[in-house]
């Protein structure tokens, strides 16, 4: 599995992710492209993460999957409205 992460430094959120299956490497490889040409924001990174789960990339990357981090999206989903 892989995720790409947008996350803005100054508040430690998360702004977005994207979740993709093995099979769809070229998808998220285009995608990470597209995000980091029209990121003009030097506070947000924003970051391709592979591994076997998410749960995984949790313990390795907890930066990104903190509950913290991810308050905002989860509200947002909740609601059905963007994050941010």
């Amino acid at each position: 599995m892989m995720v790409i992460v947008q996350y803005q430094r100054k508040s430690g959120k998360l702004i977005g992710i994207d979740r993709y299956t093995d099979d769809e490497q070229d998808a998220s490889l285009q995608r990470l492209e597209e995000l980091d040409t029209n990121n003009h924001d030097p506070d947000v990174e924003i970051v391709r993460l592979g591994s076997t789960s998410e749960a995984m990339m949790a313990r390795t990357h907890s930066k990104y999957f903190s509950d913290y981090a991810m308050s905002d999206l989860r509200a947002a989903a909740a609601t059905n409205q963007p994050a941010g």
